[in-house]
């Protein structure tokens, strides 16, 4: 088990205790976790994350090469199906144990990932 992130904060449960996430969750956050960090930001750890953030809307197949490379670590629990750079970021579509997901790692304002 792991603790539930939203929009990078913790979530809280009513009774004020921390909600945590486990099985295919657990991997869907694990996978959003590397693909929306950039690739180095972590000093220890700097094979973490993605490249994601180095392209652009016209990347083509690059999309696909960085998101399995920011996943790799998480095979065979988690694998790339698809991933496509377009004009509002790159969506990457996971298979998680028994769950498949869109995520969509959205540019910022001068064409790179946040």
């Amino acid at each position: 088990m792991e603790i539930k992130l939203k929009d990078g904060d913790y979530v809280k449960a009513v009774d004020g205790t921390l909600e945590t996430v486990s099985g295919d969750e657990k991997l869907l956050q694990g996978a959003k976790m590397r693909l929306f960090t950039k690739r180095g930001a972590f000093c220890y750890a700097p094979s973490f994350g993605s490249r994601l953030a180095e392209l652009s809307p016209d990347a083509g197949q690059q999309a696909f090469v960085f998101a399995q490379e920011a996943l790799a670590p998480m095979l065979p629990n988690v694998q790339v199906l698809s991933a496509e750079a377009g004009e509002n970021g790159v969506t990457v579509r996971v298979h998680a144990g028994q769950t498949e997901q869109k995520i969509l790692v959205s540019y910022a304002g001068n064409g790179v990932c946040k």
